[in-house]
């Protein structure tokens, strides 16, 4: 397939067609792995509402340090479970029918380790360069200890009036350019992260553009939705008084789960779409 031809509304149409073929195996694995397990164990163990307990966070340094470390030890298992969910139906869709659920959970959860670790890096490295970017803008006036004047102010503001977009949108870029590394690694059924890589970044390089307008589109429509829904949840707590007591609780969990839902099917079925419009002609047989 020539890349240079590559059609959005075809992606999207693959897409969205990702999990016809083994629908109540994609469900297993995104809905019961992705979303029901970590949300149990954030109930269970991470103590749901009580995490927000002022009693808890003022018990002590040394409680509040074991409660906080423990809290990101159960982030990374729910990440992984996450994640290896999103490689598990990648694994499904990519495998023509050949592989088992567990067998696509298993190689899922392990390839999520390396994922994990690379997106540490990733972070890190954003972070180094968002720092570089921002605080230069405010680097003179903070080392300079005294209170920067209303022009040194205003130019500030219009550095980062400039730079924020630009920064968001390098972002967006880099994400079109890497969209395919999850998938590449399931239709692969490889756990080395950089193959994906280099095989993403080869396979977006000339229709990058058009996977970076996708993205923007994308965007704006969940903002949107996300803004209609927040304005949904934030009047609901309102009308509770301000305080979430038991039932409005109840509509809360519920509420992120259908809203987790249909997110972990387009975080698979988006990258997934890009990859077969791309990729080889016989990507999971157009996902059998």
């Amino acid at each position: 397939m020539d890349v240079n031809n590559i059609s959005i509304s075809q992606a999207w149409s693959y897409a969205t067609s990702f999990f016809s073929g083994r629908a109540a195996e994609h469900a297993i694995a995104l809905i019961g792995v992705g979303i029901a397990v970590p949300l149990i164990l954030q109930l269970a163990l991470g103590g749901g509402m009580a995490a927000f307990d002022p009693a808890r966070m003022t018990s002590g340094a040394g409680a509040f340090a074991a409660f906080s470390g423990f809290a990101i030890l159960l982030g990374l298992v729910n990440y992984i479970l996450q994640t290896g969910s999103y490689f598990a139906s990648w694994r499904l869709g990519f495998s023509d029918g050949q592989e088992s659920v567990g067998g696509a959970l298993s190689y899922g959860l392990v390839a999520a380790l390396p994922v994990l670790l690379f997106t540490a890096a990733i972070l890190f490295v954003i972070g180094i360069i968002g720092f570089l970017l921002f605080g230069g803008a405010f680097a003179p006036a903070l080392l300079s200890g005294r209170q920067p004047s209303e022009s040194a102010l205003a130019g500030m503001g219009f550095a980062m009036l400039i730079l924020v977009p630009l920064f968001l949108l390098f972002i967006v870029w880099l994400a079109a350019r890497l969209c395919c590394t999850g998938p590449i690694m399931a239709d692969k059924r490889t756990f080395n992260v950089l193959t994906g890589l280099s095989e993403s970044w080869r396979i977006t390089g000339a229709a990058q553009w058009k996977i970076f307008a996708y993205f923007i589109l994308l965007g704006i429509a969940f903002l949107v939705i996300a803004m209609i829904l927040g304005a949904v949840v934030g009047f609901s707590v309102f009308a509770s008084g301000g305080m979430p007591g038991a039932g409005s609780m109840v509509g809360l969990i519920v509420g992120s789960i259908v809203m987790s839902i249909p997110v972990a099917y387009l975080q698979v079925g988006i990258p997934a779409g890009i990859y077969r419009a791309l990729g080889p002609v016989d990507a999971g047989s157009v996902f059998a």
